[in-house]
C-alpha cells in the first residue's frame, strides 16, 4: 500500500489552517522551490502545487483529511502486533472437531477463528474493507483537528470568491445607497434643504460629528463588500463614494468614507502579517 502523503506537512501548515494561511504558505514556498530558483526542483515544485490544489478545494481537503485519519489508524493497528493465534483455545478446537466429525472431514481445511480474524483485519488495513466505518468515525473525533472559520473581526481570513456581476452590483449599489443616506443627513446637518419637520437645534448639533458617521459608513460598506466580492468589492465601494461625493454630496463625505476604507485595509494587512508569523 503506497504511503499516504500529508499535504499539510508539504506546505508546513497545521491541519486547522485557514485558506488564507494555506495560500500564504504556498506563495512563500513556491518562490523557494521553483525550478528556476537555486535549490528548487521540478518534483518538489509539482508536489507543492498538488498540495495547494488539494487543500484549497474544500471537498478534496475533506477527503484528504479522511485518508490521513485512515492511514493513521492503520499504522496504529499494525503496531499492535496482535497474536490472533492465541484465540484458538480449547473451545474452538473442540468445535472444529465436532464439525469435522459431523461433515465427514469436509470442514477439516476450514480456517480457524484466529485465521479468520487475522484475514479480516489484514484486509481492513490493506484495502480499507471492514475497517472504514469503525475507524473513520473515531479518526474524525480523535485525530482530526476542527476546521477553522474566520471570525467577524478577522477579515483577513474571509478569503472571498472573486468578484462577479452579482456580487459587484450588490457591493456598488449597497454602498451607493448608504452614502446617499448619510450624505443627505450631512446636508441636513449643515442646514441645506432641511425639511421643516426636522428643523430643530438637533440638526445643526450633528454637524461636528458627521465625520464619525462618514467614516463608519465607509468602513462597514467596505467590510461587507470585501466579504462578498473581495478586493474588487472594496474598489467598487470607493467608486460609489466618488459618485455620491461628486454629485452634490456634503463636504468631507469622500474624504472620511475613504478613511473608513483605509482602516479596513489596515486591519487586513496587519492580520495577514500576524498569520505569517
Amino acid at each position: 500500500m503506497p504511503e499516504q502523503i500529508n499535504y499539510y506537512k508539504v506546505l508546513g501548515v497545521p491541519r486547522n489552517a485557514s485558506r488564507s494561511e494555506i495560500k500564504n504558505a504556498y506563495r512563500t514556498l513556491a518562490k523557494e522551490r521553483h525550478p528556476d530558483h537555486a535549490g528548487g526542483s521540478e518534483v518538489g515544485f509539482a508536489r507543492l502545487q498538488e498540495a495547494h490544489a488539494v487543500l484549497s478545494d474544500p471537498n478534496r481537503r475533506q477527503q484528504h483529511d479522511q485518508d490521513l485519519d485512515l492511514a493513521h489508524a492503520a499504522d496504529q493497528l499494525a503496531g499492535l502486533n496482535l497474536d490472533f493465534g492465541s484465540l484458538d483455545d480449547e473451545v474452538s478446537q473442540k468445535r472444529r472437531e465436532r464439525e469435522t466429525r459431523g461433515s465427514g472431514g469436509a470442514s477439516e481445511d476450514s480456517p480457524s477463528m484466529g485465521e479468520r480474524l487475522r484475514n479480516r483485519f489484514s484486509r481492513g488495513g490493506a484495502a480499507g474493507g471492514g475497517f472504514d466505518e469503525r475507524t473513520e468515525g473515531r479518526g474524525r473525533g480523535r485525530n482530526r483537528a476542527p476546521q477553522r472559520r474566520a471570525k467577524w473581526y478577522e477579515p483577513q481570513d474571509f478569503d472571498p470568491d472573486p468578484v462577479t456581476w452579482k456580487t459587484g452590483a450588490l457591493s456598488f449599489f449597497g454602498a451607493f445607497v448608504a452614502f446617499l443616506v448619510v450624505g443627505q443627513i450631512g446636508l441636513w446637518a449643515t442646514g441645506v434643504n432641511l425639511p421643516p419637520i426636522f428643523a430643530s437645534p438637533w440638526a445643526s448639533a450633528l454637524d461636528p460629528f458627521m465625520f464619525v458617521l462618514y467614516t463608519l459608513t465607509g468602513l462597514l460598506a467596505a467590510y461587507f463588500a470585501y466579504k462578498a466580492a473581495g478586493w474588487g468589492g472594496i474598489a467598487l465601494v470607493f467608486v460609489a463614494a466618488l459618485v455620491v461625493g461628486g454629485s452634490g454630496g456634503p463636504e468631507g463625505l469622500v474624504q472620511f468614507t475613504t478613511a473608513g476604507i483605509i482602516v479596513l485595509l489596515a486591519v487586513i494587512y496587519l492580520g495577514t502579517r500576524r498569520n505569517r508569523r
